[in-house]
């Protein structure tokens, strides 16, 4: 952990991002596809990303930061989530889950019928 807080320190505003992209999101969302989190929580995750944001450029407007996220190629919070739970689904379809697949299936037709 030393040797990424002293890279930190010496790097430039695109490793950092990166480090935040690669290290810090995974930690963040992570299990976001198996649990059902409120308004509230997804709000608190893209806090935590706004407030590193905040640290890395030091723009604290929401509409900066808004722009900023979409320029770094970081969306909301529940956008990425929405994602991961979508990779789980096909991932639990594809992996030879029959069984799964099948309650997956009908449990969406009987939502949308």
């Amino acid at each position: 952990m030393n040797i990424i807080v002293m890279a930190l320190c010496n790097s430039t505003v695109e490793l950092t991002v990166e480090l935040l992209k690669l290290y810090c999101l995974p930690f963040i969302l992570y299990a976001t596809e198996a649990v059902s989190l409120s308004a509230t929580n997804i709000r608190v995750l893209d806090n935590c990303i706004n407030r590193a944001l905040y640290k890395i450029f030091g723009i604290g407007d929401n509409s900066c930061l808004s722009q900023l996220r979409t320029c770094l190629g970081l969306p909301s919070v529940a956008d990425l989530i929405e994602r991961r739970k979508s990779n789980f689904m096909d991932q639990l379809i594809v992996n030879g889950n029959h069984a799964v697949g099948l309650l997956l299936r009908i449990s969406c037709k009987n939502l949308f019928y």
